[in-house]
């Protein structure tokens, strides 16, 4: 009976989804700053821990900037709330032209030399465009074709908001998610076939584990391991791939090369040079990264 409540439940709002998407953007927009944006401001969403992380990243600036920012960080937090609810039901054709790739030479040119990729991204942008890559449209992603282009991704705790945004990712017959207690098993059977691995890099490591060490944001920083313990183990190139707002609701994707042989490095190197251009990015654009990520609950000095 439970079992059965639970499918009720995630139909009804699957369904709801959907229905919400059909609106134009710009409406979707307007209804994210009345029942997202308002709202959060009104409850004080994760504002402590926006405001926290913020003063510690950027002591240099005064309060009434910082205070920008957050005003700023929130309106933007909305819009990746309706741009995701609009990607439900858009079709490729809108999709991709919202979404552009830049710099593809960098990976066109580890696609002659027959590599495989690990792009590191963080939550910048819109990181839910990614399933764009999917898209039947989309021919290949510099160079790369669909069915070598993998897409990381973490389960969410809520088992019925996984679910949805499960459903809602594999939209399109060619997105090949792989989720990341996996990607270890899948990348050693598939090593010798190039392909592209995206994974969202910026996340507070897990209390089991190793974590690399790194100063970031004018703070001792823990970062996951994953994706340069990988890319090191089977011998990959590593890209840095960041999501540029290019307008309202208009996003590109930029690479730069980090490593062309990922085992070849020092430990520590590809992570270190991700989390400064990560830095780079951040100072030149504030507002548009997840400031409401318990981004430092763990630290250098504290593991637990």
């Amino acid at each position: 009976m439970k079992a059965i409540c639970s499918q009720i439940v995630f139909f009804v709002i699957y369904a709801l989804i959907c229905l919400v998407s059909l609106l134009p953007l710009p409406v979707l927009y307007g209804l994210s700053r009345v029942l997202v944006v308002l709202p959060m401001k009104i409850a004080g969403y994760r504002r402590t821990v926006v405001i926290a992380n913020l003063a510690r990243s950027f002591p240099e600036r005064s309060y009434s900037e910082i205070q920008q920012i957050v005003k700023e960080f929130y309106r933007y937090l909305g819009r990746v709330v309706a741009e995701t609810i609009w990607l439900s039901t858009a079709s490729q054709k809108s999709v991709m032209k919202r979404f552009s790739l830049k710099d593809c030479h960098v990976l066109e040119s580890l696609k002659k030399q027959g590599k495989s990729v690990v792009v590191m991204l963080s939550h910048m942008g819109n990181w839910e465009f990614l399933r764009v890559f999917s898209c039947p449209l989309q021919e290949n992603v510099c160079g790369y074709n669909l069915q070598q282009v993998h897409v990381i991704y973490q389960r969410i705790n809520s088992l019925l908001f996984d679910k949805l945004m499960y459903s809602f990712r594999k939209r399109y017959p060619y997105c090949h998610l792989i989720e990341s207690r996996n990607v270890a098993r899948y990348m050693a059977k598939h090593q010798d076939i190039p392909g592209i691995y995206f994974m969202i890099s910026d996340q507070c490591p897990g209390p089991i584990g190793k974590s690399i060490a790194v100063r970031f944001l004018e703070q001792p920083t823990l970062m996951i391991e994953g994706p340069e313990v990988l890319a090191r183990k089977f011998g990959f190139a590593v890209v840095y791939g960041v999501i540029r707002q290019a307008g309202k609701g208009r996003y590109g994707m930029h690479f730069t090369l980090i490593s062309d042989n990922a085992a070849a490095e020092e430990e520590g190197v590809v992570t270190r040079q991700f989390a400064r251009l990560l830095e780079q990015d951040i100072r030149s654009d504030s507002p548009h990264w997840l400031w409401s990520h318990k981004r430092w609950k763990r630290t250098p000095c504290n593991k637990a």
